[in-house]
């Protein structure tokens, strides 16, 4: 699977804010290509056609592929050659001298696995809900959510939502004591209406591995009027990671150094978290073939 699981972080802003009255929200909306009514949230997830293509052919292929292993390991038992001999025969023993006893067990156990792995894909597969303010990304038992007025650019690099933005500020410093003498007069050049400003640079917001259609998730955001791009804005300013490399930020280097093993031992989970602290430290990183390619939070053009 993928790199990364959306979990709560600092720098993800909650779409409500605690002490406010609840706001009538219509419930989401699915279509086959995720195009909806800007006012009405867009939920893209998995579609009718991948449920039942997991839930009914899973379980198929499962019985099909049990059947076949049950033939295969009666030939090899007959075969003094061959390797495996030891698991042949216990399989050939247990179930093939069975006769149709053996085979319909040895068909319940591969439709039992084939569903088993279906409940893993589904989970596997993200659901997105996009309205024009916030966007909620589910995955398995994590949640994440992020206020458009954060957002700089959303797009798919290589079967990966990711979202660019700037950090929302912590709660203190959006709620400024009126008495204190640093709380500004006005808001009208600080950036954004929650204090945000403009030239903080664009760090990774979010990037997780959805399983959707590209198509879908562009429909969907754009229907909302999201700053959708097909390709990463700064993609040519990306460059190879070299351990040492004196240009990046203090203590980067020894997050991509931890990384780089957390990478080769596949630990995509571990990765993930650290793929975090680099968007606290500014940098922004990008894994082609186990390869980390780094570039500096820049602030939006």
């Amino acid at each position: 699977m993928p790199d990364a699981v959306p979990r709560p972080a600092p720098d993800l802003t909650p779409a409500a804010h605690a002490g406010s009255a609840p706001a009538t929200t219509p419930p989401p909306t699915s279509s086959p290509d995720g195009s909806a009514s800007p006012d009405v949230p867009t939920a893209v997830g998995p579609t009718a056609l991948d449920r039942w293509l997991l839930w009914g052919g899973s379980p198929v292929v499962g019985a099909v592929v049990a059947f076949g292993v049950l033939h295969l390991a009666r030939w090899v038992a007959g075969l003094p050659w061959a390797p495996f001999q030891g698991l042949a025969r216990a399989i050939d023993e247990l179930l093939g001298e069975r006769g149709a006893l053996g085979a319909g067990i040895c068909l319940a156990v591969g439709a039992v696995a084939g569903l088993a792995f279906a409940a893993h894909a589904v989970r596997d597969i993200a659901v997105v809900t996009v309205d024009p303010e916030h966007v909620t990304v589910i995955l398995r038992d994590d949640r994440a959510e992020l206020d458009r007025d954060h957002v700089t650019a959303v797009l798919v690099d290589r079967k990966d939502l990711v979202v660019l933005g700037r950090r929302a500020p912590a709660p203190t410093d959006r709620q400024a004591s009126p008495r204190s003498p640093a709380a500004p007069a006005s808001t009208s050049d600080a950036g954004t209406a929650e204090g945000t400003p403009h030239d903080v640079p664009v760090v990774e917001l979010l990037h997780v591995r959805t399983e959707l259609a590209t198509g879908r998730l562009a429909a969907a955001f754009r229907s909302h009027g999201w700053p959708w791009h097909d390709d990463d804005p700064w993609a040519d300013e990306f460059r190879r990671w070299v351990p040492g490399d004196p240009s990046l930020p203090p203590s980067a280097d020894a997050v991509l150094r931890a990384r780089a093993a957390m990478l080769r031992s596949d630990k995509t989970a571990d990765a993930a978290e650290l793929r975090r602290e680099l968007a606290r430290l500014d940098v922004v990183v990008r894994d082609v073939d186990k390869v980390q390619h780094w570039r500096p939070a820049t602030p939006p053009r």
